[in-house]
């Protein structure tokens, strides 16, 4: 195909041949439109119509359309013939050797692989992050009656990157006996590789759960960034439970304060103690702020900043100050995390 090559063609823009208004006025011709360049013009648009399958017709005059739209659709058929959509379940398990994935699929994956969590375990690693238990407290409800604990179902958020329901466990799963006389850790655990989920009720006494016969409230048992300690279970004599629900979230954190001095009035004792209560599933850590110990007229001092009986319940807290005969307690500050 051509531009315009009749008589009195007329320069359009770099070199291109055009069509040209006729002004008789003026004495200017149009232009020559020549049966050449009219047949090629034709001849391009049937020979469109013709690859596309389409039958000359003088009553329709979409046919140049309809025509491009069925060449398109068939090398579209072409592609895709050769290179095939991936489904979703292709995407997932990365059966992608010459298949295409739209966004759509993507989509998909992506929420299927975010709600799976990292497969490879070697991932979490770099997500070092405490569980949360998303309740208001963030702390599991567990109801105990005559012999048994239940665990009342909970949303938890693990390693700060999936969220986990624990409805997704049956009553059964969530149900546990116990015996009289015994101390027992609830824990839940997630299987960094199998996305499962676990609940279950440790024996202190038990040597597979504590070799070591370890003290109920040693830090070897503090909840961990896949084994949530959600609870201790004690019970009587009469195998009633006592439950002690703890906190997990990924950051815990509190203050204790003391606004006004205390002394002992028995001098042969000479600490007062602040018991400080915090039920955690993990031992805190404890930051003096603030203390003023020059607080009486007999020009006290600081003696001792004492933190006692720390474990993940709380401990006992005291700062000294001396004087003649007893020790006092200072107003003070802590901050308290874990």
């Amino acid at each position: 195909m051509d531009r315009i090559n009749g008589a009195g063609t007329t320069d359009i823009g770099g070199g291109r041949r055009g069509f040209r208004d006729e002004n008789l006025g003026a004495g200017v011709e149009g232009t020559e439109v020549t049966a050449l360049w009219a047949n090629m013009i034709q001849e391009e648009i049937m020979k469109v119509c013709t690859e596309a399958g389409l039958a000359p017709s003088e009553a329709d005059w979409t046919q140049l359309y309809q025509a491009i739209n069925i060449l398109l659709d068939a090398l579209f058929a072409d592609v895709q013939a050769a290179f095939p959509y991936a489904t979703t379940p292709e995407a997932i398990a990365g059966v992608l050797l010459n298949k295409i994935i739209n966004p759509k699929t993507l989509a998909d994956v992506l929420a299927v692989k975010l709600a799976a969590g990292p497969l490879d375990a070697a991932v979490a690693t770099y997500l070092n992050v405490y569980p949360t238990i998303l309740t208001v407290d963030n702390k599991a409800v567990i109801t105990p009656s005559a012999g048994q604990v239940v665990v009342t179902p909970f949303k938890w958020i693990w390693r700060q990157f999936k969220t986990v329901d624990l409805a997704d466990l049956n009553l059964a799963a969530r149900t546990f006996a116990t015996t009289a006389s015994k101390t027992y850790h609830l824990r839940l655990s997630y299987n960094v590789v199998t996305g499962v989920q676990t609940l279950s009720l440790k024996d202190l006494s038990s040597a597979g759960y504590n070799p070591s016969a370890l003290a109920e409230g040693n830090v070897a048992f503090d909840g961990g960034y896949d084994d949530m300690l959600i609870a201790r279970v004690t019970t009587d004599a009469g195998n009633v439970p006592t439950v002690k629900a703890l906190k997990n979230a990924s950051r815990l954190t509190a203050i204790a304060q003391r606004t006004t001095s205390v002394t002992n009035a028995n001098p042969a004792i000479g600490w007062v103690y602040d018991p400080i209560t915090v039920d955690w599933s993990r031992q805190p850590a404890i930051n003096l702020d603030t203390t003023n110990s020059n607080i009486s007229s007999e020009a006290d001092n600081l003696q001792g900043i004492i933190a006692t009986t720390r474990t993940r319940y709380g401990f006992n807290y005291l700062i000294s100050g001396t004087s003649p005969s007893y020790y006092i307690t200072c107003p003070y500050l802590i901050g308290i995390s874990a």
